[in-house]
């Protein structure tokens, strides 16, 4: 008697653990579900971020020297290949959390984890990142102007979009040899007591006469190219802060999926072996109980 009510106080135990197991795994489950679900959002939004940074600045790309060797990656073309990246990498925790696989959601945690030591690197290159370092990648060959329709459309097109003139400024149009086929306007100013008169394109006035610029862009290409890559940066590291903190708890819910699911099917193995051992004890006791012989005593006979 004290044997069964031995055995019913463990079964009682069994299920009560099994019970709060599987209760943990789908409280986990249900967060690393919607944590991963943020994530393919998340990386849809940083896919069509960069897709659309890039397209917006693509014309000014003729201006960084290592884009033409292809060796230059911008902030935009970086978040587009980390959001398709992401977007990859989320579709194992999703799965692994259906599937209530181990491997699948093991490795979520450890591709999430190698995204997030890159996306540390770059934020930290973003924001350490000067103007002198961007000034290093870029080239505005204003002294090929006259002589290159090419390279002059391109200057033109930047000077009026970002509201520049010249590469350090409206001075290195000095000298320059224009022909009739040029659109020029003329400046003078006076400059450390010395009158100057130089003939610019007409694309670095914001109004002008038939001959004289009455409004000049004073900015130079080179520093209106840098702000302008500094603010992308800027913008695209804070972005990159953000997810990284949903990253870090994606990396979490996930390992802790993995050890639920790897402690539910231990249980589940060790009821299953327990309930086999006592089905063999149950039969070798009914076995045993079918082989025993009763032997009834004699009776005692009175002479």
């Amino acid at each position: 008697m004290d044997k069964m009510t031995d055995g019913s106080e463990n079964n009682r135990k069994m299920k009560f653990n099994k019970t709060e197991s599987e209760y943990n795994m789908k409280s986990i489950r249900f967060l690393l579900l919607t944590i991963t679900t943020m994530f393919i959002l998340i990386s849809g939004l940083m896919i069509i971020l960069g897709i659309s940074v890039y397209t917006h600045y693509h014309n000014f790309s003729f201006f960084l020297e290592s884009a033409k060797s292809g060796r230059f990656l911008t902030p935009s073309i970086l978040v587009a290949l980390l959001g398709l990246a992401l977007f990859v990498v989320t579709l194992f925790g999703f799965f692994g959390s259906f599937k209530q696989s181990t491997c699948m959601v093991n490795l979520y945690a450890f591709f999430l984890t190698l995204i997030l030591i890159v996306k540390l690197v770059l934020v930290i290159l973003t924001f350490t990142m000067g103007p002198e370092m961007i000034m290093s990648y870029i080239s505005v060959p204003v002294r090929e102007y006259a002589y290159d329709p090419e390279i002059e459309a391109e200057i033109d097109g930047l000077q009026v979009s970002l509201n520049c003139c010249g590469s350090n400024s409206y001075l290195d149009y000095i000298g320059m040899e224009f022909t009739s086929n040029h659109s020029t306007v003329v400046v003078s100013n006076v400059i450390d007591g010395d009158q100057i008169t130089v003939v610019l394109p007409r694309s670095c006035c914001v109004s002008a006469s038939e001959i004289y610029c009455t409004r000049l862009r004073i900015t130079s290409c080179k520093d209106a190219l840098a702000d302008m890559l500094l603010q992308n940066s800027s913008v695209l590291g804070v972005l990159g802060v953000s997810v990284m903190f949903t990253q870090l708890l994606g990396i979490i819910f996930a390992l802790l999926l993995a050890r639920c699911i790897r402690k539910m099917k231990s249980e589940k193995a060790l009821i299953t072996w327990m309930m086999k051992e006592q089905m063999i004890l149950a039969r070798q006791a009914s076995e045993n109980k079918e082989d025993s012989v009763y032997i009834a005593k004699p009776d005692s006979s009175t002479a």
